[in-house]
C-alpha cells in the first residue's frame, strides 16, 4: 500500500504561526507499507564501562529504554582491560582496578535480559591470552555473549605486539590492514580450540571515521570471511572540527549529510564485504559505537547542548532507514557528552530519546520521504507484524526552517487516533505529549532543530 500524504496550507496542532517566525517549507510525505527491513530485538545497544557500578538502579533506567544491546568493556578499554585480574592497563605498565568486574558486568547483563558484545584485548597480539579470557568466561561465569570483538580501533594502536607491563608514552607501534587480519585469523584459531561455536566481529571499527574503512573491511574480510559473523564501524560524523574554526550549530548539524555520516558510508562498507568475500553466508555489518563528534574542539559546546540531542536523532533515523541491524550508542555512562548517563549519574538529554520517544518503534520498517523538505530534515517509518500501529520519527536538524505535511490519518483503520511526541528547543527539557481520536487530517509542522515521534 502506498500512503501519499501532500502538504497543506494551515498550521496544525504540530505549531503556530507568529507574524516574527517565517513561515514553514512544505512538504509531501510518502510511506510505502511494505516491509523493507526490520528492527530487530538487539538495534538498540550502547557501551558499557567498567568505570562506573553497576546497581538495580541502573537497571532500572536500562529497562526504561528499548537498550538491548551492551558492549563491554566498552571502547579503548577493550583493549587495556584484564578480564581475570579486573585491571586496565596505562602506559608504563601501570594499571588501575575499575569498580566493576567482568562478574559484575555478566550478572547486571543477566539480570536486563541483555545480549553482549564482548570485546578482547587485540593490540597485545596474544591469543592465547584472548582464548583463556572466552574459556574463563565460558566456563567459570557460564556466560555465552552474542559476539566476541577483537581489539579496538586497531588504526589508532600505538603498542601493536608489545605486552601491558611494557607499554610506555614513547611507542608508536601501529597496526596495518593486513597485519591487523592476520591477529583476526590467530585470535580465531586459537579461540575455536576452547569455543567451537563462537561468534566474532572481525573489524572493530579503524579509528579513522570513514577514511580508508573500505580498505580495512575488505583485508579483515578477505582473510577471514567464511569465520565472521560481523565487522563493525564506528560513526562519529563531527569529528573533530578545526582547531581556531568558528563553527556554528548549522556546520554541526550539517555534518550529519558528510562523508562520515551513515549515508555515505554504509553503501561503501557493505560493497567491500561482499566484495572481499562474495561466496561468504551474509556478514553484518554493525555499528559499535556510535556519536556526534569527538570531545573538545569548536564543536564541544553544541555537543554538550541541546543540538546533540537533534543530531543523534537524526543519526538513528539514518540508521533505521537503512537497515542497520545493531547501533550502539557511545556511551551508557561516561563522560563524553552524548552518553545516556553523565559520570555521575544523572540522565542526560539523550536519555529522554531513548525513554520517551524511541520505544514508540516498531519492528518492520518501511519506506518514507518527505519530498521538498528542507534540508536536513531525516524520517524513519515503522509499523507493527499486525499492521495495527504506524510510527513515524522526523527529526528536522535545519537551524533556521520548519517544515509542514499532512497526515491524513495515516492511511491506516485506526479513526484517526493517536498520539505526538514533540521535543523543540523552546522546550529543552522533553518532548512534549499531543493526544487525537478525530479520524480528520492533520497537518503537522515541524520547526527548526526540533524532533518529533507520531503514533497511529
Amino acid at each position: 500500500m502506498l500512503l501519499l500524504l501532500t502538504a497543506a496550507p494551515a498550521w496544525g496542532s504540530g505549531g503556530l504561526t507568529t507574524s516574527s517566525a517565517p513561515a514553514p517549507i512544505l512538504a509531501t510525505l510518502t510511506v510505502q507499507t511494505a516491509k523493507v527491513a526490520s528492527l530487530p530485538a538487539g538495534f538498540w545497544g550502547a557501551d558499557v564501562r567498567p568505570y562506573y557500578p553497576l546497581s538495580t538502579g541502573t537497571a532500572a533506567l536500562l529497562n526504561s529504554t528499548p537498550v538491548t544491546t551492551l558492549r563491554w568493556p566498552g571502547g579503548a578499554t577493550g583493549d587495556d582491560y584484564n578480564y581475570t585480574a579486573n585491571r586496565l592497563y596505562y602506559n608504563g605498565g601501570t594499571y588501575y582496578s575499575p569498580p566493576t568486574n567482568e562478574s559484575q558486568f555478566v550478572a547486571f547483563c543477566r539480570s536486563v535480559a541483555c545480549q553482549a558484545i564482548l570485546e578482547l584485548p587485540g593490540e597485545v597480539d596474544d591469543p592465547a591470552t584472548a582464548a583463556y579470557y572466552v574459556s574463563y568466561t565460558l566456563h567459570n561465569l557460564h556466560f555465552s555473549p552474542a559476539y566476541w570483538e577483537i581489539g579496538n580501533e586497531p588504526a589508532q594502536w600505538t603498542h601493536f605486539g608489545i605486552p601491558w607491563a611494557n607499554w610506555s608514552t614513547s611507542q608508536s607501534v601501529n597496526a596495518t590492514p593486513g597485519s591487523y587480519a592476520r591477529v583476526v585469523q590467530s585470535y580465531i584459531a586459537a579461540i575455536r580450540a576452547v569455543a567451537p561455536t563462537a561468534a566474532f566481529v572481525g573489524l572493530p571499527g579503524v579509528g579513522t571515521g570513514g577514511y580508508n574503512e573500505a580498505t580495512w573491511i575488505r583485508a579483515t574480510v578477505a582473510l577471514n570471511g567464511p569465520n565472521l559473523s560481523a565487522v563493525a564501524i564506528h560513526v562519529y560524523p563531527a569529528g573533530g572540527a578545526p582547531a581556531g574554526s568558528n563553527q556554528t550549530a548549522a556546520s554541526f548539524l550539517g555534518t550529519l549529510t558528510g562523508n562520515g555520516a551513515l549515508p555515505a558510508r554504509l553503501p561503501t562498507d557493505r560493497a567491500a564485504i561482499s566484495a572481499a568475500c562474495p561466496a561468504c553466508p551474509p556478514i553484518r555489518l554493525l555499528v559499535t559505537e556510535l556519536g556526534s563528534g569527538t570531545q573538545g574542539g569548536p564543536f564541544a559546546r553544541y555537543m554538550a547542548g541541546y543540538a546533540d540531542m537533534v543530531y543523534l536523532a537524526a543519526e538513528m533515523a539514518q540508521a533505521i532507514s537503512a537497515g542497520v541491524p545493531n547501533v550502539d550508542l557511545f556511551a551508557w555512562q561516561s563522560t563524553y557528552n552524548g552518553s545516556l548517563l553523565a559520570a555521575n549519574g544523572t540522565t542526560s538529554r539523550s536519555f529522554g530519546l531513548y525513554s520517551q520517544m524511541f520505544p514508540l518503534l516498531q519492528p518492520v520498517v518501511m519506506n518514507a520521504t518527505l519530498s521538498g523538505a528542507p534540508g536536513s530534515v531525516f524520517l524513519a517509518a515503522t509499523r507493527d507484524l499486525g499492521n495495527s500501529t504506524y510510527t513515524l520519527l522526523v527529526v528536522n536538524a535545519n537551524t533556521t526552517a520548519g517544515v509542514q505535511f499532512n497526515l491524513p490519518s495515516f492511511g491506516v483503520p485506526l479513526g484517526g487516533a493517536g498520539a505526538a511526541w514533540t521535543w523543540q528547543p523552546t522546550v529543552g527539557g522533553g518532548p512534549q505529549l499531543t493526544t487525537w481520536s478525530s479520524a480528520s487530517a492533520r497537518t503537522w509542522t515541524l520547526g527548526p532543530e526540533s524532533v518529533l515521534v507520531l503514533e497511529l
